[in-house]
């Protein structure tokens, strides 16, 4: 019997067998995909026909594990891919003895010697991704800070680039402003909020009502997108 089943629109679902596995059931983990748990003595057809009874259910939760996994960078393995704001990287499995990686335009693919142990493909995959984030935010960061900066009169420091789990931004009292090198993985007026909430500090240095009364004056919508940032962390 086959190790997985190609599902049209979902992808492959691994095949478990095993002596204390009872009852055919569907699970799903981040970082794991998909499988089903089959007793031995059932055929592969059967499991093919309760594998597709149970695709309402996969495509549900898969989704929502998928967000998941997409915020957090759970499930970075082999196969993976990530869309930043430029790219698309995609985790490759390969015959090497090290790690490489190939640009193609917009596709960047890291190959992965196919033998690494599984606890350490998410690390290293996280590590070059957020190379990727660093270079991102060097190509497109200062040149939107300084547009809504010259649009709404605000004045500031020096620029930097942190990958940290703290924040998406600071402000100094010398008003430099530091930005978070995973803004690339957020939605472009999520970044201008992230942007514009600095530059505010830069005349209010606290979130004072005279604050939040200045953000709504440059982003009327800040609430809205404050909230909407609260959907994503600070990590990879």
């Amino acid at each position: 019997m086959n190790d997985e089943i190609l599902l049209s629109g979902i992808g492959k679902i691994k095949v478990r067998r095993g002596k204390n596995i009872r009852f055919l059931s569907v699970r799903m983990a981040p970082g794991r995909g998909v499988w089903v748990n089959v007793p031995y003595g059932v055929s592969g057809r059967q499991v093919e026909e309760f594998v597709h009874t149970q695709r309402e259910w996969i495509e549900k939760n898969l989704e929502k594990i998928k967000v998941y996994e997409k915020d957090t960078g759970v499930g970075l393995g082999m196969d993976s891919e990530v869309k930043t704001k430029f790219h698309v990287l995609k985790v490759l499995a390969c015959d090497e003895m090290r790690p490489f990686y190939k640009i193609e335009g917009k596709e960047i693919r890291l190959y992965i010697p196919r033998k690494t142990d599984y606890t350490k493909i998410a690390p290293y995959v996280e590590s070059f991704l957020v190379e990727i984030y660093r270079m991102e935010s060097k190509r497109y960061l200062p040149g939107r800070v300084r547009e809504l900066a010259e649009r709404f009169g605000f004045r500031y420091g020096e620029l930097s680039f942190r990958n940290n789990i703290s924040n998406w931004g600071s402000c100094s009292a010398e008003d430099n402003i530091s930005l978070n090198v995973k803004l690339m993985k957020l939605p472009d007026e999520i970044i201008d909020y992230v942007i514009l909430h600095e530059l505010c500090h830069t005349i209010e240095k606290n979130h004072s009502s005279s604050f939040w009364a200045l953000m709504k004056k440059v982003c009327p919508e800040c609430m809205q997108l404050r909230r909407r940032l609260h959907q994503y962390n600070t990590r990879i």
